[in-house]
């Protein structure tokens, strides 16, 4: 039985100011190694990594990763019987079904399986493509092997909990799967089928200290439930994490077996367990491990108080991300974010004392804000004292409590595409460049207007933290050895070339702020570089 789970590229609509990173699929990684610990052949393609550098331009979109015909002569050399299909992002759900439809030319007899946030949010209509069999929902590896299972068995596919599967044209919900309790019985993500050499080779983040980084993930899920995230498609409100030693063994595993020097947690939720967090810092300590740590995708700054910050900075950690999202106590009571503003401002200042960097994020453009609601998080940006202030304009998910306000105000409605009988691909067209622009309408801006606000909110920061970096006394305290000196030297010496490019510009994107140090380091190639640079000026 070969098994064969496939990344999609990615496709990149209009004006969409992001760009796909070489990233770990963890989810796919996972159940590749529950596959092989029982004893399966399986393979990944990572067909964004392994194409990262091949762009494809067409009429206002760009295709980026391995091409159409690649991923055809991979799969008809391997020959798999079963292919699961990452869906994870609704935007670039036409990459994953255009895979689905590659599979079945090649051998309509393969067992086509989606997984991912887009496909547990919209199952019903990920399965109206003729080219997708049935989908796992939530935690996928003790249910893809059950699935293996039953088709080696030539048993029944239909019952399979945590599954939704077509049948004679009839899509069926099965129960759903309870959650893995201990996540420390899972083996360690199959990293060695996975091209590490290109996601160590190209991370182009300014903010890393130390090469090679790798990336982890300690916990799953999130408790909490703010009206824009999507993750609770595939973990309800479920949150659990490994043991402390579990996830220092693999950190251990990571310096030894690929020289690991730093460490990216991915989590969505890592310090939902204040305990742990004091556990995972002192396993690191007692271990007497050289690594540097940060926690990119944000930490809970509500779990967090001097003790634990102090063992933290101790461990390796120095650099945090906080979700504060908004400034302004009513929008922060709509998104349900209910904690308060003065200990994350505590936090932050505490973080910075002992010699951390911090960043925090906002997100701007809520259905009902209005200018002053905006101003106020743009003012508690400034004054929280954090070193780098991330502002998004919010974009409504579909399968999010925030995407029903849209549609009921009627501001965005994509279910006429979802519900449709038999989607095509220019259905999923309009919903990738529909979701890719970043922004809706509101009740009081449009979204040029909001992108407009956005560039303002960027310039009101800088010219703010432009002016602080010159005082001494806030460089200096990060400074505790010459690593830092050189990471401190790095950090100013890309923000005052932000900042000059900034002089007479009409808009600020912080996508310049990866461009910039690209060109500073010359790590990318000029097409790779003139690429990024339409987007950049759209």
């Amino acid at each position: 039985m070969k098994i064969l789970l496939i990344f999609p590229p990615v496709t990149i609509y209009g004006s969409d100011p992001t760009f796909p990173g070489a990233n770990p699929p963890f989810g796919l990684a996972y159940i590749a190694a529950y596959l092989v610990k029982n004893g399966y052949e399986v393979k990944i393609l990572d067909a964004l990594a392994l194409g990262i550098d091949q762009i494809v331009r067409g009429e206002g979109k760009m295709h980026v990763g391995l091409t159409e015909e690649q991923i055809e002569n991979y799969i008809s050399e391997y020959q798999p019987q079963i292919v699961g299909i990452s869906s994870m992002f609704t935007a670039y759900a036409m990459d994953a079904h255009a895979v689905a439809r590659l599979a079945k030319k090649i051998n309509p007899e393969i067992l086509v399986v989606f997984g991912g946030a887009h496909a547990c949010i919209n199952p019903e209509m990920v399965l109206k493509d003729k080219y997708v069999n049935m989908i796992v929902m939530g935690e996928g590896e003790v249910t893809f092997l059950e699935i293996v299972k039953s088709l080696e068995m030539g048993d029944g596919l239909t019952d399979i909990m945590g599954t939704v599967v077509k049948v004679d044209g009839k899509i069926i919900r099965n129960k759903p799967r309870p959650f893995i309790e201990n996540l420390d019985t899972l083996p360690f993500p199959a990293r060695h089928l996975l091209p590490t050499d290109i996601y160590f080779k190209k991370n182009e983040s300014p903010y890393i200290m130390r090469r090679p980084m790798a990336q982890m993930v300690t916990s799953r899920g999130c408790p909490q439930n703010c009206i824009f995230c999507s993750i609770h498609a595939v973990w309800h409100h479920h949150w659990k994490g490994r043991s402390a030693k579990n996830v220092v063994d693999e950190i251990e595993l990571l310096m030894k077996e690929y020289g690991i020097r730093e460490i990216s947690f991915l989590d969505d939720s890592m310090a939902t367990s204040k305990d742990r967090m004091h556990q995972i810092c002192d396993e690191i300590i007692f271990r007497k491990l050289d690594i540097k740590w940060t926690t990119p995708n944000g930490i809970t700054h509500w779990s967090l108080d001097e003790e634990l910050l102090d063992k933290m900075k101790r461990s390796g950690c120095y650099r945090l991300t906080f979700g504060i999202e908004s400034g302004n106590p009513g929008t922060r009571k709509f998104i349900r974010k209910y904690h308060s503003l003065e200990q994350a401002t505590k936090i932050i200042k505490y973080a910075n004392k002992i010699g951390m960097w911090t960043i925090c994020t906002f997100i701007i453009g809520f259905p009902y804000e209005d200018i002053q609601s905006i101003n106020d998080t743009i003012k508690y940006a400034v004054d929280s004292d954090t070193d780098y202030a991330l502002f998004y304009l919010v974009l409504p998910f579909p399968g999010t409590d925030l995407y029903d306000i849209y549609k009921k105000e009627g501001l965005l409605d994509l279910d006429s595409i979802f519900f449709a009988d038999n989607p095509c691909d220019s259905d999923l067209d309009k919903i990738g460049a529909t979701l890719a622009h970043g922004g809706c309408d509101t009740k009081f801006f449009t979204r040029e207007k909001l992108r407009e606000i956005l560039s303002s909110a960027y310039k009101s920061f800088w010219n703010r933290r432009f002016k602080d970096f010159f005082n001494p006394m806030r460089v200096l305290c990060k400074i505790r050895s010459r690593e830092d000196l050189r990471y401190a030297w790095k950090i100013l010496f890309v923000g005052i070339n932000l900042g000059m490019k900034q002089i007479g510009r009409r808009r600020f994107l912080p996508q310049m702020v990866y461009k910039n140090y690209e060109k500073i380091r010359g790590e990318l190639t000029e097409d790779r570089i003139n690429s990024k640079e339409e987007r950049y000026n759209g």
